[in-house]
């Protein structure tokens, strides 16, 4: 653990959101103390805070196990100048949604509030319940609540319980995701190591050479180090329609020799790559 002190902590608030929770996890887990807890309104700007504050830690939602990658996360995180910027640990909450009203009871929820993923995952229950209901993406699952509380009891949110104390918001279905385990990763964002550790994850970004094989070769080069690809999915260049970017997530950190290898042999191979970062899970 760490004895290293930070002036803020950014994150996907407001209070109540799953991030927020991730948030009081990590700092349960380390010794690293935080003068302030900021909360932001969407995941570009706490990055963008991050970015222009030299004190400060930024914790995200980066992978859900029912809708896969954060794509606001990755893609704003490539965006940064910044190279010192890096992921420095990962923390890994269980998601439990609830359905939150103001209201005693569903026959008078309209809308529902909630972020585009949490509706993603309650999708069949929202079919079966609420075939009719206005369902309304918000930045937050905490905001979604906010909003909930704030517009009376035709409205309602998919969100913890947590929100349902902060915002006075009766439970009124608990449990409603399609998926039973649903678990979220939380990428944790800093300019400095946060912690020493002898096991982990490396996370890459790159691109391939425009030919057949290309995406294979570079899969090739990761079975001949014999690395285990944890995670993989694309994003546009937003240069040039039909070309992509690679995301991948490694089974072992960059200081491992056989990882060292296959950096040293993917650089000379694809046209770009970026290490996003090298951690441990907490």
């Amino acid at each position: 653990m760490s004895d290293l002190s930070y002036e803020n902590i950014y994150y996907l608030g407001p209070d109540g959101s799953n991030t927020y929770n991730a948030l009081l996890r990590f700092m349960e887990l380390t010794s690293i103390k935080i003068k302030n807890k900021k909360p932001q309104k969407s995941i570009k700007a706490a990055l963008a805070e991050l970015e222009k504050d030299y004190s400060s830690i930024c914790i995200l939602p980066m992978e859900n196990s029912i809708e896969g990658i954060v794509r606001e996360t990755i893609d704003n995180f490539l965006r940064f100048n910044d190279n010192s910027i890096n992921v420095q640990g990962e923390i890994t909450l269980k998601i439990e949604h609830n359905l939150l009203s103001s209201a005693d009871n569903k026959d008078k929820i309209k809308k529902i509030y909630s972020h585009p993923q949490a509706l993603a995952q309650c999708s069949n229950y929202l079919f079966k319940n609420f075939p009719n209901a206005e369902l309304k993406e918000v930045s937050s699952t905490s905001y979604a609540a906010e909003k909930a509380a704030e517009e009376g009891s035709d409205c309602a949110a998919i969100a913890n319980k947590t929100c349902a104390e902060l915002f006075g918001l009766n439970i009124i279905d608990s449990n409603i995701n399609d998926e039973q385990g649903n678990k979220t990763r939380f990428y944790i964002l800093c300019r400095d190591k946060l912690f020493d550790t002898k096991e982990g994850k490396t996370a890459l970004m790159l691109s391939t050479k425009n030919e057949s094989g290309a995406l294979c070769k570079v899969l090739q080069i990761l079975y001949n180090h014999n690395i285990n690809l944890t995670c993989i999915d694309s994003r546009p260049s937003k240069k040039k329609l039909g070309e992509y970017l690679f995301f991948m997530e490694l089974d072992g950190l960059k200081e491992d020799y056989r990882i060292k290898l296959a950096i040293e042999e993917l650089i000379n191979y694809v046209p770009y790559m970026k290490i996003l970062g090298s951690f441990g899970s907490y």
